[in-house]
């Protein structure tokens, strides 16, 4: 489901609400728009193709993204904006996600800024080495032009002229998912996704507010899509057997 928007897709020499994107020379443009020509990212399935045309429509601020595990929630506006950010669409790549089980948060982990961001961030890491090769994604992370933000700092901080991806948004407080919305700045496309179906917060979710609101005030701009069938989970069939076995088990 999309609200307020005319589908106008954003192109590269266009610009967005607080100015031009970063500037990237023509050639390296050309050249970087040709090596990812030749591993296009495609939709596996219409709900897929959907979601890729709601993160594409910069119309859309937020794209709110739940369903099973496996069906690219995460992946694809990862991989979407890994390709913004090498051609200058986009200044900066943002991410976060809430911070609930017993593990240490950020700061506690050891080692280096890389190192307890490969700690905290690893299955979306894997996206970004794909799409941008490991050696440059270090040089972004170490430049600033990728960051990984904890919900600790979210507070006050302003994100403008980028894609600002919440994980896990499923176990986000109401309070937390409060926060994180506002935080999106001119230019801004945020997208949080999630499963509400594994939230340790349960009715409380972030989340599950957020898709309520959705539903209910007609003036809020932002894209919905539910990865809510089985047939929408595109990892494995291995995993797609377990889910339809859990789903057998709470349903008995």
């Amino acid at each position: 489901m999309a609200k307020g928007s005319n589908n106008t897709p954003r192109t590269r020499n266009s610009k967005v609400a607080s100015g031009s994107p970063k500037v990237v020379k023509e050639k390296y443009v050309q050249q970087r728009e040709d090596q990812i020509n030749s591993s296009p990212i495609r939709p596996l399935n219409a709900k897929q193709k959907l979601y890729m045309d709601m993160i594409n429509d910069w119309n859309i601020p937020t794209v709110l993204s739940t369903g099973y595990a496996g069906t690219s929630k995460t992946y694809l506006p990862t991989a979407m904006a890994c390709d913004w950010l090498r051609t200058g669409k986009i200044d900066k790549l943002i991410f976060s996600r809430p911070n609930i089980s017993n593990t240490k948060s950020l700061g506690a982990f050891g080692g280096d800024l890389l190192e307890k961001m490969s700690n905290w961030c690893m299955p979306i890491l894997g996206v970004l080495h794909e799409r941008l090769g490991r050696n440059n994604v270090e040089l972004l992370i170490k430049a600033g032009d990728i960051e990984f933000v904890p919900l600790e700092v979210i507070k006050g901080f302003s994100a403008s002229n980028c894609v600002f991806i919440m994980d896990e948004a499923e176990d986000l407080t109401i309070e937390e998912a409060k926060k994180v919305i506002t935080r999106q700045g001119k230019g801004c496309k945020m997208i949080l996704c999630g499963d509400v179906s594994q939230s340790e917060l349960k009715e409380r979710s972030g989340l599950k507010k957020l898709m309520e609101m959705a539903e209910k005030y007609d003036y809020l701009t932002l894209g919905t899509v539910d990865f809510n069938e089985t047939s929408d989970i595109v990892r494995s069939d291995a995993v797609k057997n377990w889910i339809i076995a859990f789903n057998e088990e709470e349903n008995k």
